[in-house]
């Protein structure tokens, strides 16, 4: 089970976390797809307004509205749903597009990387780093799950916790399987 303080940073991270005896369960809200696109609509309206007036005006907003989107359309990870279901011991993202049995996942992977620096009086640094938590499978292949938002390159206490908890549900039921 993970703390109250990891759960909060999952959700202010987009995901929403729910588990039971049976099934673990994560997913990714929209609220950060749904803002912009009500941005975006909103941005294509007044660049419409600018091309009646003028057309160098209108392809001027055009060029600072791409300018400003790409990089927020980029940061926003797309869909998940990760189900845990310690029962069957398989892990299933997107409504069982992928589907893993334990013995499948080879571990748990966290790693950091810089992604871009700006100017805040509420934040301790300068910096954001975007922090992946994911699965190595078998044949190498790294599945990222969680990516998540941080001030500092080292993943926070409560990023680690979650590090922490799908390894040791992994390795756990991996463990009960042996004996």
């Amino acid at each position: 089970m993970l703390s109250k303080k990891a759960t909060d940073m999952i959700e202010y991270n987009g995901y929403s976390y729910k588990s039971n005896d049976r099934q673990i369960l994560f997913k990714k809200t929209g609220t950060d797809r749904v803002g912009l696109i009500i941005v975006m609509i909103f941005s294509a309206i007044i660049i419409g307004i600018f091309f009646a007036i003028q057309w160098w005006a209108g392809l001027g907003a055009l060029i600072v509205a791409f300018l400003i989107f790409r990089p927020l359309v980029k940061r926003i990870p797309g869909s998940l749903k990760l189900a845990i279901d310690l029962a069957k011991q398989t892990l299933e993202l997107d409504d069982r597009s992928k589907s893993f049995s334990f013995e499948e996942i080879k571990g748990v992977y966290i790693h950091s990387k810089f992604v871009d620096e700006y100017s805040s009086a509420f934040k301790s640094t300068s910096e954001e780093h975007q922090v992946t938590i994911g699965l190595e499978i078998e044949n190498e292949t790294q599945i990222p799950l969680f990516k998540l938002v941080s001030d500092h390159a080292k993943p926070s206490k409560e990023m680690n916790e979650v590090y922490e908890y799908l390894k040791t549900i992994i390795s756990n039921q991996e463990a009960s399987n042996a004996a």
